[in-house]
């Protein structure tokens, strides 16, 4: 009889997760409202970008006040290993990412490499790919139902509750000294999560990225960008932001996600070699009365003088 009690409660828990996954599909991969600075987490094809190691690290609070709500931390090392007579350069980079959102969670790890070829009128031309791996987790014993806690079944505690899967991620970067446009494919090899007895699958993520410097009077200068991501099952998630820069020391403006959030962003350079970023969005959709804010730091640090860093696109740089 314990044995039956413990397949449906099983099967209960399993339904649930399945559900959730369902509802989740839009953030399988998590968001970053910084992506202006962070470039490289997003898509591989920047590595090689800084003639030099640059490292970004940070973390994001999403959903301030609401429980089990999602929380990331990332860091990335990327910087250009050679050079070819013509100026083509070869980018080497590694990223790391731990993702937690209820009893699911993921940590990721890869390694990039990325080529940058010359091509007319100032342009460059970038592409590259990344493969590692991420280990999923979930724990079933965190699941707390009424008059149930997964926790004290040995039925459900015992089952497997981590898988390791490959990655691979690839893009592509087309950048002059005004002007960006990129494209990004996450999660390439869509692994299955078949052995938690969901039928389920991280689901591949496609993103287009744009921007572009305009200069103001004196040393100030206008940064427009925006994003489209898709994801099956999802709708599409539009990002667009308008920065304001002074003198590449100080940067802020205002982002809006369509029918998600709308953000503030700031970044400081408090040293030659090191800026701090901070976002915080304003949620404006269905949880906005559960959870209002969302809170991400970033830290970024450059191993060589900025004034003789490689800098060929200063539209997102």
């Amino acid at each position: 009889m314990k044995r039956i009690r413990s397949f449906f409660r099983f099967s209960l828990v399993a339904g649930i997760l399945a559900v959730s996954f369902s509802m989740a599909q839009g953030q399988q991969l998590p968001i970053r409202t910084n992506w202006q600075f962070n470039y490289f987490q997003e898509n591989p094809a920047f590595a090689g970008f800084s003639d030099c190691l640059e490292l970004k690290a940070g973390y994001r609070q999403q959903w301030a006040g609401f429980d089990g709500a999602p929380q990331t931390a990332f860091a990335n090392l990327q910087g250009e290993i050679a050079r070819s007579a013509g100026g083509n350069i070869h980018g080497f980079g590694g990223r790391v990412t731990d993702d937690s959102a209820g009893p699911y969670g993921f940590t990721q790890l890869d390694l990039a490499y990325a080529y940058h070829m010359k091509i007319d009128q100032g342009w460059r031309l970038a592409a590259g790919a990344a493969f590692g791996f991420m280990q999923y987790r979930l724990a079933l014993g965190d699941i707390v139902l009424p008059d149930f806690q997964a926790g004290n079944d040995p039925a459900i505690t015992s089952n497997a509750n981590q898988l390791l899967a490959p990655t691979l991620d690839f893009g592509v970067w087309a950048y002059n000294k005004y002007t960006f446009w990129g494209l990004s494919v996450q999660n390439l090899i869509e692994p299955s999560v078949d052995q938690w007895g969901l039928d389920t699958r991280f689901r591949r993520h496609v993103g287009f990225y744009g921007g572009s410097l305009i200069r103001l009077d004196g040393p100030w200068s206008f940064h427009p960008a925006g994003s489209l991501r898709f994801s099956a099952g999802a709708p599409v998630a539009v990002d667009v932001q308008a920065l304001f820069d002074y003198d590449d020391v100080i940067r802020f403006g205002l982002g809006y996600r369509n029918e998600t959030a709308l953000s503030g962003l700031f970044t400081l350079r408090i040293l030659e070699n090191v800026t701090v970023g901070y976002a915080y969005d304003w949620n404006v959709g269905p949880l906005s009365q559960a959870a209002s804010s969302t809170h991400e730091v970033t830290l970024g640090i450059l191993a060589c003088p900025v004034k003789g860093s490689h800098v060929p696109c200063a539209a997102f740089q």
